[in-house]
Order: structure tokens, then sequence, then C-alpha cells
């Protein structure tokens, strides 16, 4: 069984498709902006050492035999960013590629070449989900992250108990024309696959079946990690990596680091802001703000550190905590995010409530007070990591190919298949092209 993988940006689909193409699945990968750095137009750009290193993020060793791509869809919103920056506009922008995107895919690429089923990405695959189904292949979407609907509840509900941080509680709030279109994607797929079990729960929550729902946890990249013990004299150093905002939990880290504070404690935060930061100012003459870096930069951090706290409070998996045990460090992580999957509580790192101040207080401390323990629990939580490189990802995938191909195979699975209806949006086509209008 061959797929057709379709992602309008990244993320992690150029690794899916070459892990696919690395088992004889993959018949085509379809994307918005792909890198071909020993083809022209493209070869141009190696004169430009900065052009270079940018775009070959947009590029992955082995995979541009298999790539079909549409660069235009996505330059509206590189030039906004690059012109204006992050703000509304580029987000919205966002949303409307990936709905040109889906468009495009649904009415060309579905047909363009041999292949028994089609994998999408969440925000990019409500049309051609349809579509591939209507020409008997197997669809399947994979959720990056919860569903929109548990999103919203969640994070509306942190903005009206927590309002000083409301405006850091970023991509919540959808035009209605594309919460549409979320909220309607997992009834779309003969199969959803999502990264942790909290995902898994928000689309049960949203009304998806269970059996059509498979786990896939992400893998990360560890040979780029060397493991360190963790360092034994020093400031006791606790590391945040991610987006600063509370969609992330900063301000429960914030308010846990206020009360163990001291002369031999340190809380470093890399990452952009998110909002205004207003509320950020508050707690920043005690904390080490690094702003935006690089990934060297975050490895650095992560070997000079003891511990890496992630609070999140809507979290589709968190990479950052694989990459963080891998480097030895013990993980405190959130039951939002892929933590109860990752973690071994107590052995590897600790989960808690995004909002159990408490107890991320108690384990803070008790963690400050023996550096031995940390030790312990980092030399653990590398050994846990290798569970979760790309190569135990494309295994795992692997082995879910071969239930999606006996599933596309059996009578009782197309029955299935048949009877899953198809919901919908209606007039998404039409508020899509009033709000490009409207903003243009």
């Amino acid at each position: 069984m061959r797929f057709i993988v379709a992602h309008s940006g990244k993320q992690h689909a150029y690794r899916h498709a070459l892990a696919l193409q690395n088992r004889g699945r993959l018949a085509m990968f379809v994307t918005s902006t792909y890198y071909r750095p020993d083809r022209r137009p493209e070869a141009w750009l190696r004169c430009w050492p900065r052009a270079d290193r940018a775009m070959r993020r947009r590029h992955l060793d082995g995979l541009d035999e298999a790539v079909r791509r549409q660069l235009w869809l996505e330059l509206p919103e590189v030039a906004c960013r690059a012109l204006i920056g992050n703000g509304r506009l580029a987000q919205h922008l966002t949303y409307v590629r990936d709905a040109a995107f889906d468009r495009w895919v649904a009415r060309g690429q579905i047909r363009a070449c041999d292949a028994q089923g089609f994998w999408g990405f969440q925000g990019s695959c409500h049309d051609s989900l349809a579509a591939a189904r209507a020409r008997g292949l197997l669809a399947v979407a994979e959720f990056a992250t919860g569903h929109v609907v548990a999103a919203e509840r969640i994070l509306a509900a942190e903005a009206k108990r927590c309002p000083e941080w409301a405006d850091s509680l970023n991509n919540c709030g959808f035009p209605a024309w594309y919460r549409r279109r979320l909220e309607a994607e997992p009834h779309r797929a003969d199969v959803c696959v999502v990264a942790s079990s909290f995902s898994r729960a928000t689309l049960e929550e949203a009304g998806v079946p269970a059996e059509r729902i498979r786990l896939l946890p992400l893998g990360a990249d560890l040979r780029r990690i060397e493991f360190a013990p963790r360092p034994a004299r020093g400031p006791f150093r606790v590391l945040f990596v991610g987006s600063v905002g509370q969609r992330k939990g900063i301000k429960y880290l914030l308010d846990a680091y206020e009360r163990v504070r001291s002369a031999n404690t340190r809380l470093v935060v890399a990452g952009p802001m998110v909002g205004s930061g207003r509320a950020f100012e508050a707690y920043r003459p005690h904390v080490e703000y690094l702003g935006r870096v690089d990934q060297a930069r975050v490895f650095a951090e992560m070997a000079r550190s003891h511990v890496l706290v992630l609070p999140s409070l809507f979290e589709g998996f968190g990479l950052v905590m694989v990459e963080a045990m891998a480097a030895g460090l013990p993980v405190i992580g959130s039951t939002h995010s892929a933590a109860p999957d990752i973690i071994e509580d107590g052995a590897s790192g600790y989960v808690l409530k995004p909002d159990d101040v408490e107890g991320l207080c108690d384990r803070l401390t008790a963690l400050a007070s023996d550096r031995q323990r940390v030790c312990e629990m980092g030399r653990r939580a590398a050994e846990r990591a290798r569970e979760f490189g790309w190569d135990r990802h494309e295994g795992r995938l692997a082995e879910l190919c071969e239930e999606l191909s006996a599933m596309r195979s059996s009578p009782a699975g197309c029955a299935s298949r048949m009877a899953t209806r198809v919901p919908r949006v209606q007039g998404s086509r039409e508020a899509m092209a009033h709000a490009c209008v409207a903003s243009a």
C-alpha cells in the first residue's frame, strides 16, 4: 500500500515522507515550498550562503525525487512575515495558504499517481480527505495537536482565569470558516493519527470513535544530542524552552519559581515572546531571559541545566522534552501533552497538571536539594529518550502501515469506511474568499 502524503508547510512531514519512502510506501509527497539546492533555479542560491542556509530548512536529503510542490502558495505569508512581522495578518495568510493548498491537492494531485492511501495533516486536508475517499483511497489525517473544540474550551477558560496573560494564548481564535474546517477534518478521515494520548482524548471528546484513532509518537533527531551528566556544582538551573506564553503554562512555572528561588537557583527561559509580554515583565528581574535562540544554543543550555519544565496547557506532543531527556535532563511535563506517554513519573521526570504550582514547587525543591537524584533521573531519562528517535518512529510507522493495508483490504474495513459520514462545511470556500478580499 502506497500513500500520497500532503502537508502545506513542514513540521515533521519531511521525515514522515522519507520514512514511508524508505519502506517503499511513498507514492508522492506534496507540499508548498521545498528547496532543491542541486537543481536550477535554486542552485543559484548556493552563491549566497545566508539564503542557502535559510532555505535548507525546507530540504531533506533523499526525498527530492518524490516531491511535488507549489511555491506560490506560501509567498504571500513569507512576504508578510518579512515585511511586517508575525502578526495577525501573517497568521491569517497561513490559514488561507492551508485552504488553498488543500483545494489544489483535492482537485489535481489525488489523481496524479498510483496510490492506495492518502495521508494529510491537520489544517490542510479537509477537501483532500473527501477527494481521496471518493477515489477509493484510504484517507488518513494526522493531528499535530488536539481538536479545536478542546483547545477553545481549555484556553478560553485560562484567559478568564488569568486575563493578564490572555494576549499570549495563541492559536485558538480562528476565523469561523477555518474553525469549521478544523472541526470537520477528523470526521472526514477513515483513520486519525495522533502523537499523544492527550490529543487522542480531545478527538474522542469531539465524537471521533476510539477505534478510528491511532497513536503514533513523534521522533527526535537524537544524533545531534550528546548525553552529559548534570553539573555537580554551581546554581541549580531550571530550564524552559518554547514560546513564552500561557499556552505553554509559563505563568505557573514563574509562580513556582518565585516560591523556591534562592541565591543558588537560576531560571533560564529560552524562546520567542508571545503577545505583548507585559505580564512577563513582573517576573523578569529574577529570570534569565534569552529570547529566541538557535538549536545549538538550546542544546548548550540543556548541558548546563538540571531540569526542564514544560507545564503546557495544550500541547500535541512536546518534542523538546525528548531532546532534553536525551541530553540527560529530567523533565517535569504536564498531563496536557505527551508527557504521560514519554516520562516515567518519578524515574525519568515528573508529570503534573499544568496549574499544579504546589506540586511543581515540591518537585523543584526536592531536585535542588539532591543532585545525586538529579543525575540518576537524568541517566534514566536518556535511556527512555532512545525510544523516541526517528528510527523508532519509522518502525512504528511501518507497523501502522501494515495495519492500515490490512484494514483497506478487509471486507469489514471497507464496510466501515462506507458507513463513515463525510460532513460538508457549508460555505467555507465563499467565506475564505471573502476573508481574502477583506484582508487585502
